[in-house]
This record gives C-alpha cells, sequence and structure tokens, in this order.
C-alpha cells in the first residue's frame, strides 16, 4: 500500500510539472504587450460608438466576414456582453492619453468572458476585440493572442487586421457592409 502511494505521489508531482512546462510553453508563445501609448481622440470614440450599437454574432453571408451566427442565444448575449464592455470601458476613459497595457488588459478579461464558447463564435470576438485596438490606432501587440501562419498580418503591425478589413488604414464600413448585403436580391 506503501509503494502505491509513493508511486501516485510521483506521478502527481509528474503531471504537475508537465502541466507548469506545458503551461511556460504557451505564455511564451504570446508577444510582449505594445508599450505604446495613443490618443483616444472624438473620431475614435465615434468609431468605438458605431462598432458597439452594430449587431454583432448574426449569420453573415458577406464576404469575408462569412459567419453562421452565435451557436446559442446565451452565447450570443455573452460575445455581446463581453465585447461591448470592452467597448464601454474604453469610452468611459477621458479623451487623451490612452496606453497600449490598459487596453491589452481590458482585451484579456473580454477574452477570459469568452473563452468558453464555440471555436467559431470565440473567434469572433476576437476579431471583434482587434478591431477595438486597430480603431485606437495600436500597431503593437495586444499580447492577448498567439497566431500562426495563416494570420497574415500587415507590415509594422503585431496583430492580423480584423476580419472585413483592406489594410490598416482601410477599414470594414461598421454596420454598413450587413445592411447593405441584406438589401440585396439573392443574398
Amino acid at each position: 500500500m506503501r509503494i502505491a502511494l509513493i508511486a501516485l505521489a510521483v506521478l502527481t508531482l509528474l503531471l504537475l510539472a508537465g502541466g507548469g512546462w506545458v503551461y511556460i510553453r504557451w505564455i511564451s508563445m504570446l508577444p510582449s504587450t505594445s508599450t505604446e501609448v495613443v490618443t483616444l481622440t472624438p473620431d475614435r470614440r465615434a468609431r468605438l460608438i458605431a462598432l458597439r450599437t452594430e449587431p454583432k454574432f448574426r449569420p453573415e453571408d458577406v464576404p469575408p466576414l462569412y459567419y453562421t451566427g452565435a451557436e446559442t442565444p446565451g452565447d450570443e448575449a455573452t460575445l455581446n456582453a463581453a465585447v461591448n464592455d470592452l467597448i464601454d470601458a474604453v469610452l468611459a476613459r477621458p479623451d487623451g492619453p490612452l496606453p497600449a497595457r490598459d487596453v491589452a488588459d481590458l482585451i484579456g478579461a473580454a477574452g477570459r468572458r469568452v473563452s468558453g464558447t464555440m471555436t467559431e463564435d470565440r473567434d469572433r470576438a476576437h476579431g471583434y476585440m482587434i478591431e477595438v485596438w486597430y480603431i485606437l490606432g495600436f500597431r503593437g501587440a495586444t499580447g492577448r493572442f498567439a497566431y500562426g501562419d495563416g494570420f497574415p498580418v500587415p507590415p509594422g503591425y503585431a496583430e492580423p487586421l480584423p476580419p472585413g478589413w483592406l489594410s490598416p488604414d482601410q477599414p470594414r464600413p461598421i454596420g454598413a457592409v450587413t445592411e447593405e448585403a441584406r438589401r440585396e436580391p439573392g443574398v
């Protein structure tokens, strides 16, 4: 019996050590958070307000935003709350300097809120979070996402373009793409 307890203790320690190693490897894949400071301006604030009011997590048949919609109404509520609360927290800041670390922390909190949702929904939420990052004018990494080769990053930037953006200076028309496409016959 004593040998079984010792073996169990050794196995437990090995599992904990292995889990710690995996966690450290995972954390090392995340880029360092940018040290940039941008200025929150009325123009950026207006764009964030437009993004906040846009219907999100609904089915989209519009290229390149193809998306089947949130898995469940409960998931849709969770996803909307996470993204909208992120935007609200940024909008609560006064116009002026806005450090990347502050926004990255807000993105991290929003990301944790959607971590239990389906992959497609979570990816869509992450796209909105990166869109907030781009709208604010950050160029460096959020430090919250690890990407592979399938996510091209524009030169001079550390995060891939948000869905629907053509380049860092050509954002998607917020709300307009979806509404125009819904009015077109056959879509």
